[in-house]
């Protein structure tokens, strides 16, 4: 009030993704909306946080315990900012960009095999993620699948402080999401085979340190919890196929856990 902003003021979040959510939250609730605007220095910000119009805070230990849907006006990308970035910052949105090109509808498993240009990646990543937020603007159905290896890895986060970092935790547990799937009889062996191939063509983290396995043991049910339903039951991200994903129900959350601690290193 002291500065006069009302609800024709433009909140302007430049950052990574952090900065972008807490700009866009504050936008989302100040005066029940004003004008946004968001520009993305990372890569995880470019092709994931800063578009879909998704925003949230941690809070009370719960991770996006608090957020909203709302949608910047202009989101502006300048790929020359990912020249700034630490390598382990740069994985993790890569991280990401490996994680959408899981998904039928996208062309990324081409443009990664053909190395094309970053620029023409986040493009492509971006197009992607539209596609499926514009069909599922509040999360209701499709947009979930965006959560591939994301409920293993947010357990991964929170044992560890976020020690471990979302990229990384994203990527073990998209591993342990394709070993779950092939568990519930959802893929072949094969499948599996191909999945982890292409997480490791990449690089891509293989196993967290076992130091965090009591802590796992622990509280890794509570911080599921988080992610159950009204019927007591969590909607985890799974393997049907080498490019295709589904929405399965599961009621034991053991098993999530049993199947995460498996990739602990000893």
């Amino acid at each position: 009030y002291n500065n006069k902003i009302n609800r024709n003021s433009m909140i302007c979040g430049i950052g990574g993704g952090i900065t972008t959510d807490i700009a866009a939250f504050a936008a989302s609730t100040f005066k029940r909306g004003c004008r946004l605007v968001l520009i993305s220095t990372t890569l995880l910000g470019m092709v994931d946080a800063s578009v879909g119009g998704k925003t949230g805070i941690n809070y009370s230990n719960i991770k996006n315990g608090i957020g909203s849907f709302y949608n910047a006006e202009r989101i502006i990308i300048n790929a020359n900012f990912i020249k700034t970035q630490t390598d382990e910052n740069y994985r993790d949105g890569f991280v990401e960009i490996v994680k959408m090109s899981f998904l039928p509808q996208s062309n990324l498993h081409n443009l990664l095999s053909e190395q094309q240009s970053i620029q023409e990646i986040i493009k492509e990543a971006i197009r992607t993620k539209v596609e499926i937020c514009s069909n599922d603007p509040h999360d209701r159905s499709s947009r979930r699948l965006l959560n591939l290896g994301h409920t293993f890895g947010h357990v991964l986060e929170s044992v560890s402080n976020y020690e471990i970092s979302h990229g990384t935790a994203v990527a073990i547990g998209i591993r342990a999401a394709a070993k779950f799937s092939l568990q519930e009889g959802f893929i072949t062996q094969e499948i599996l085979k191909q999945i982890e191939e292409r997480l490791d063509k990449y690089s891509l983290p293989v196993s967290f340190h076992s130091k965090y396995l009591p802590q796992i043991s622990k509280i890794g049910k509570s911080i599921l919890k988080q992610d159950k339903k009204a019927d007591g039951k969590i909607n985890l991200i799974l393997f049907n196929g080498f490019q295709s994903l589904i929405i399965h129900r599961v009621d034991n959350s053991l098993e999530i856990i049993k199947t995460l601690c498996e990739f602990a290193n000893v």
